[in-house]
């Protein structure tokens, strides 16, 4: 819940967050472990513990809506995600959170992403707050975070019909299956034309439940993938860019971190396929339980990938100051209808953003932390007499950790 703290305190703090996305204030980008190391020292895990491959199956105490009751109860289409369910999903009031995420990866090594707020960050028991955020890293290493609130206590200006969202005089459009952003404030002008290439899609319902208690958690990538052209002014010097995009939405009813213990989320483009993929472990009380996502997409279609997904986390570092473990390489396996092998490694190479919110004015578990990196990314596809081809690129990965540092789901130990 919202803490007794003033107005500039809380714009002091604010951050660039996903989830699956998340963020936070950001550092200059660096070579592979630099920012961790920043946090002070960190001491390596053993091989035993981190080259461990878990096989995911159907479980109850965390899992994502699924079935024929959930799509009915939800009002939603088994293979067909509309624009309505990009608007606004909560009363953007007490007993909830909502956000609306983008990021960019342009040809001349800029990067950007933008957030929109119905309240402050995850906060789910406090009051409204729309706020927006831009984070930029220049290709040089140089950083620009900022954040522009509306009111206390004033809903955000969102429609419930399709994506159209305002805070001040930032705003996120949903355009004949395109997205239109842009912000602006002071001397920070961003304008974007994000260009579909895939059709909406979420994983099932896009629902992940907790327990009984109905409590959720929900993610659409509405728009998994983008070709994108955009301007972006500061201090009067304009730039046009153009490169890649990603737009996806959250929301949820109860706090997440009492839901959710950490993440790995990541997006990328590899030849002529598109990567999708995260890895949530629920809090201790729902057992660890571990809830896997992944999407490939070739050209303009979505694969039909079915079976149990193959989680592993490796090449893990913890750092001493936080003691949260950030795993430098990942890998996901998931076979399609016709038993076609598809593997995406994942292999940390340069971080934009490391953030320890241990100083949020906001209940968030045992010392938050947020990792947000560039990282090459592969996609193996495996044929079932054994040959293989490999399609490489680069993409974002983000971890987030809300409380303890838990590796691998223990129940699948």
């Amino acid at each position: 819940m919202l803490k007794r703290i003033n107005f500039i305190s809380l714009i002091s703090i604010a951050l660039v967050f996903n989830a699956c996305g998340g963020g936070g204030t950001t550092n200059n980008i660096t070579d592979n472990d630099t920012l961790l190391e920043q946090n002070n020292s960190r001491e390596e895990i053993s091989q035993s513990e981190i080259n461990e491959t878990v096989s995911v199956e159907n479980k109850k105490l965390a899992y994502i809506a699924s079935s024929d009751e959930d799509y009915l109860k939800l009002n939603l289409k088994k293979n067909k995600v509309e624009p309505w369910e990009d608007a606004m999903r909560t009363n953007g009031e007490s007993g909830s959170y909502e956000w609306w995420y983008s990021d960019f990866i342009f040809s001349d090594g800029t990067t950007v992403a933008v957030a929109f707020y119905s309240k402050f960050l995850f906060d789910t028991y406090g009051s409204s707050l729309p706020l927006v955020t831009i984070n930029i890293v220049y290709p040089d290493g140089r950083e620009v975070s900022e954040q522009d609130f509306s009111e206390y206590g004033k809903k955000i200006d969102a429609s419930t019909s399709i994506a159209e969202v305002h805070v001040k005089s930032s705003y996120l459009t949903y355009e004949e299956g395109n997205y239109h952003l842009y912000y602006s404030k002071d001397n920070i002008t961003f304008d974007a034309i994000m260009v579909s290439e895939l059709p909406m899609w979420r994983p099932e319902t896009g629902h992940i439940y907790f327990g009984d208690e109905g409590n959720y958690f929900a993610w659409l990538p509405a728009q998994a993938s983008s070709t994108v052209t955009a301007t972006l002014e500061e201090n009067g010097i304009k730039k046009e860019l153009t490169g890649t995009g990603y737009h996806d939405h959250n929301w949820g009813n109860s706090p997440i971190h009492e839901n959710i213990n950490n993440w790995y989320w990541g997006r990328a483009k590899a030849g002529k396929y598109t990567i999708i993929f995260s890895d949530i472990i629920a809090e201790e009380k729902y057992d660890y339980e571990r809830v896997p996502i992944m999407m490939v997409a070739k050209g303009d279609k979505i694969l039909k990938l079915n079976g149990s997904i193959e989680v592993e986390r490796s090449s893990l570092l913890t750092d001493k100051t936080t003691e949260k473990s950030y795993a430098n390489r990942l890998r996901f396996t998931q076979k399609d209808e016709n038993g076609r092998t598809y593997t995406i490694e994942s292999s940390r190479k340069k971080d934009i953003t490391f953030v320890d919110m241990n100083s949020l004015p906001i209940e968030t578990g045992n010392r938050p932390t947020y990792l947000r990196s560039l990282s090459d990314i592969s996609l193996i596809i495996t044929e079932i007499n054994g040959s293989k081809e490999e399609y490489k690129g680069l993409g974002i990965i983000e971890q987030m950790s809300f409380n303890d540092s838990v590796v691998n789901s223990p129940k699948n130990k």
